[in-house]
C-alpha cells in the first residue's frame, strides 16, 4: 500500500540492530486500534512507576486507570504485526493540578494522551528487538490473535502457550476523523525516556457507555496476577477504536550517550539486503 499525503516531509534514517535495519521514525500504512479505559487503585499505580516526574492521573478519589490498547499493523515499515499496550495514564505535566478527571478529560479533548508503558507484546521479533534496544519499551514476543465473533472485536493474549488475558469490545461507528498524538513514557539509562506515535484516524469511534469492553485475565501468568490485583474493575469506562489508522512513531526523545552507541554501532545495510520477517519490504510511493 502507497504511503499517503500524511507522510510527506518526514525525513527518516537508517538504523541498524543485530542484523536487522529499521527506519526512525517508523511509518505505519495501514492500521486497526482499539484501546479501553479500566478504573484500577490509585496506590498500585504509584508502585508501578520509577520516579516521581511520572505522575498517574486520578480518575477520583484512590482511583486512577489502566489502559489496554490492542494494535493490529497490516502493513508498516518492518511488516505486518500485532501489539498489546498495557498503560497507566499520566498527568501532564507531572506538576500539574492532578485533580479527579481533570488529565483524562484534557487528554480525550486535545486528543493528546501521555502514558506509562508497563507491558508491550508484539508478535515479531524485528518489532520487539528495535522497541528493546532504541526505546527501551518493555516488549516481549507473544501470540496476540484478533477476531471478530457477533460484531464484537476481541483480542487474545498469550506467551508460551500461557493465558494472559482477552479484550472485547462492542462494535463502535466510526464517524470521526482527525489527529492524535500518542506519548509513550519509559525509564531508560536512569533517565525518564520517551516517544511520540502520531497518528492519523482515519475512520474512529468512540463511547463511555459502562461496559462497552470487558477484559477476562488468565489465573496463572504474572501481568493477569498484576492486573487483577490493580484494577477495581474489568468493565470498562471508556472505549475508543481506531477502524483504520496511518501512524508515525518517532524517536526517542533522550538520544542518551548508550543509546547513540548502540545506533552507531549497528552494521550498514542497503534496502535491498534487509530481510523483514523473511517478507520483502514493498516499494512505496509518496502521493
Amino acid at each position: 500500500m502507497g504511503g499517503s499525503s500524511f507522510f510527506e516531509s518526514v525525513r527518516q534514517l537508517d538504523v541498524g540492530f543485530r542484523g536487522h535495519l529499521m527506519k526512525v521514525p517508523a511509518f505505519y500504512y495501514d492500521g486497526t486500534a482499539t484501546t479501553a479505559v479500566f478504573p484500577a487503585r490509585y496506590a498500585g499505580l504509584r508502585r508501578l512507576v520509577p520516579d516521581p516526574r511520572f505522575v498517574p492521573a486520578r480518575l477520583a478519589p484512590g482511583l486512577g486507570a489502566v489502559t489496554v490498547s490492542a494494535f493490529e499493523y497490516r502493513d508498516s515499515d518492518i511488516g505486518p504485526y500485532n501489539e498489546l499496550a498495557i498503560s497507566v495514564p499520566l498527568c501532564e505535566p507531572y506538576a500539574g493540578a492532578n485533580l479527579p478527571g481533570r488529565a483524562l478529560l484534557t487528554a480525550l479533548s486535545r486528543r493528546q494522551f501521555h502514558a506509562w508503558v508497563e507491558h508491550l507484546p508484539v508478535t515479531t521479533e524485528i518489532a520487539r528487538l528495535g522497541g528493546v534496544e532504541f526505546y527501551n519499551y518493555p516488549k516481549f514476543l507473544a501470540s496476540i490473535d484478533f477476531t471478530e465473533p457477533a460484531g464484537r472485536r476481541t483480542c487474545r493474549l498469550a506467551e508460551d502457550g500461557e493465558y494472559i488475558l482477552t479484550l472485547q469490545s462492542e462494535s463502535i461507528p466510526a464517524l470521526g476523523s482527525g489527529r492524535i498524538q500518542l506519548f509513550s513514557h519509559t525509564w531508560m539509562d536512569g533517565q525518564p525516556q520517551g516517544s511520540e506515535f502520531k497518528i492519523n484516524a482515519l475512520e474512529t469511534g468512540q463511547s463511555s457507555r459502562p461496559g462497552m469492553a470487558t477484559l477476562t485475565l488468565g489465573d496463572r501468568h504474572p501481568i493477569a496476577l498484576k492486573l487483577d490485583r490493580l484494577l477495581v474493575s474489568r468493565r470498562a469506562i471508556h472505549v475508543q477504536q481506531l477502524n483504520r489508522f496511518e501512524g508515525i512513531l518517532y524517536g526517542p526523545d533522550h538520544l542518551t550517550l548508550p543509546t547513540l552507541a548502540k545506533a552507531l554501532r549497528g552494521e550498514a545495510f542497503s534496502e535491498s539486503t534487509v530481510e523483514v520477517d523473511a517478507a520483502p519490504a514493498p516499494v512505496r510511493t509518496r502521493v
